[in-house]
């Protein structure tokens, strides 16, 4: 993650496990009033499972909130979570609302029953199961798996991360999932580490896969010389975040640049196909088998 310079800076994204803003907030007030825990523990659950997602163990060097999960239950506050997003991943990005009703209450519960985040709620939930079922593609070296739909709602975070928690695969490390729909004239795409991956050694760097790719040369394309890279061309709009979720945000002709240096669709080659020892010793690219078209075959045929 870049600042500028002579900032002052509190960030994790360097220091796995990636802790989230609003845990590091927490973090930083809790020793200075007696109350945080109290009042403000279940906000740092919400703003930590909201992005890390809610399988995460509240272990060392987590905090241990155990006791306010038990106190509002982590249902409800996983629940929270789906309807204070909710309204920013809509058509209208309606922040507003949501940001209204953490202010107007001190209890979660009370957030359940705000009519327009339930509404809001309801309409990213329908677009996400229109799209969720887009077949996926992956690159030839089976590291990532991509996904493209069209929608004018914020969703293909929800959907990387939905799909990152269920694909498996020995080569897997990565869900991309591209959107057309949500800005004109550009593709904002999210990637999650799988979880298949995360417990891998060293760790799985989304940013570090992502210039990887982009930094490779790729001959001819709009007139360039083989030496001009896609991350020369589109520098800070592109891999950006933290190290479990990244992304960006480019224009069509730059995306499909990065499916062709990704060699998305494509069979992996015949070196890529020799034994793992051979392929460390020369890119360190693992070709991955994949057998799920038996679920997305169908799936993706209806969504054509």
């Amino acid at each position: 993650m870049d600042f500028p310079k002579d900032s002052e800076h509190v960030t994790a994204c360097h220091s796995p496990p990636v802790a989230t803003s609003a845990l590091l907030t927490y973090e930083i007030c809790n020793p200075l009033h007696p109350e945080i825990r109290g009042r403000c523990g279940w906000l740092c659950v919400v703003g930590t499972h909201g992005d890390l997602g809610n399988t995460l163990k509240w272990e060392p060097p987590f905090p241990d909130l155990k006791d306010v999960l038990k106190r509002y239950t982590k249902k409800v506050l996983n629940d929270v979570v789906s309807r204070v997003n909710a309204p920013r991943r809509t058509a209208t990005y309606d922040v507003r609302s949501a940001w209204d009703a953490l202010c107007e209450t001190s209890e979660p519960s009370s957030i359940l029953k705000v009519a327009r985040l339930r509404a809001a709620r309801e309409e990213v939930s329908t677009e996400v199961e229109r799209c969720t079922h887009t077949a996926p593609k992956f690159s030839a070296d089976g590291k990532v798996a991509c996904f493209r739909i069209t929608s004018q709602a914020q969703i293909h975070p929800l959907i990387a991360t939905r799909w990152a928690g269920h694909l498996q695969s020995k080569a897997l490390e990565i869900v991309l999932v591209a959107n057309d729909g949500y800005v004109p004239e550009r593709v904002n795409f999210s990637c999650r580490v799988a979880r298949c991956a995360r417990s891998r050694d060293p760790p799985v760097s989304i940013i570090e896969r992502l210039r990887y790719y982009a930094g490779l040369t790729e001959a001819g394309v709009d007139g360039e010389s083989a030496q001009a890279t896609l991350l020369d061309r589109i520098g800070s709009d592109f891999a950006r975040g933290h190290v479990q979720a990244s992304g960006g945000i480019v224009s069509p002709d730059d995306f499909e640049a990065l499916m062709r240096l990704m060699k998305v669709g494509e069979k992996a080659s015949k070196e890529e196909n020799e034994s793992p020892a051979k392929q460390r010793k020369k890119a360190g690219i693992v070709p991955g088998q994949n057998t799920l078209m038996n679920y997305f075959g169908k799936q993706g045929v209806a969504n054509n």
